[in-house]
């Protein structure tokens, strides 16, 4: 794992191909279904947000309101630990599932952002896994990158007014820095690793496919929580979202 590990460190991302088989896809399509019909019953917004036409488009902090065996199997895969372990430390903990679904013709946009902005990991020891139970790429609504972008630490971010990334980047913050824009291609299957400070979004899904992922964050056991600035952000959130839904 040398090669995707250095891909990594230099870049902030790194696809690792084929980490689960045919049959764990259908069994975590079915999971999703499931989890899906738990989010709509609790009727908190902060764990999903619909699209125009009523689609959930994405359900955030899964393990708050759902007990999901194959979520915590599918974060315990060999492949995806021995990259974290490398990267973090042998010891580290799963910190959140979350599922981003972009249904077809409808799936929303997320803006340029950085995970760690609402983290508030004080060393950036977290990353994110995200495995495509679909394929995804830019035509529907893919995940992009900046690269290298993650050596610039967490920046500053001022509120999006858009369901699911409640934050974004200001263009000021990036107008002066030149970095590659990456749309990784992913066959249903593969998992896409990004630093937690690695800037990165996506564009509204405008095919005939839905575009299906869940992803897993995990954190050094050893990081801390910067307290103040997550509070911060709670409060940013709350604001975001009263003027979102009224």
């Amino acid at each position: 794992m040398k090669k995707e590990i250095n891909f990594y460190k230099k870049n902030g991302f790194v696809v690792i191909k084929k980490i689960i088989t045919e049959k764990q896809i259908e069994d975590l399509l079915k999971e999703v279904e499931v989890i899906k019909t738990k989010a709509f019953k609790t009727r908190n917004r902060r764990y999903f947000h619909f699209t125009k036409n009523k689609q959930i488009n994405t359900v955030h902090n899964i393990q708050k309101f759902y007990k999901s065996k194959l979520l915590e199997k599918l974060s315990q895969n060999p492949n995806i630990k021995k990259f974290v372990k490398n990267i973090l430390t042998k010891k580290f903990l799963v910190r959140n599932y979350e599922f981003f679904l972009k249904p077809a013709k409808t799936g929303m946009p997320s803006p340029l952002h950085q995970d760690n902005f609402f983290w508030n990991i004080i060393d950036g020891k977290a990353l994110n896994a995200w495995i495509a139970l679909s394929d995804a790429n830019s035509k529907n609504g893919g995940i992009y990158y900046l690269k290298g972008s993650h050596k610039l630490g967490t920046l500053k971010h001022v509120p999006s007014y858009m369901k699911g990334t409640s934050q974004m980047i200001s263009k000021k913050n990036i107008n002066n820095k030149k970095m590659e824009k990456v749309f990784p291609n992913l066959k249903k299957g593969d998992c896409l690793i990004h630093h937690c400070e690695v800037m990165h979004g996506s564009n509204k899904n405008i095919s005939n496919k839905n575009r299906v992922g869940i992803a897993i964050s995990y954190k050094s056991l050893f990081s801390k929580i910067d307290l103040n600035k997550k509070r911060q952000y709670e409060d940013s959130l709350k604001k975001t979202l009263k003027t979102i839904y009224n």
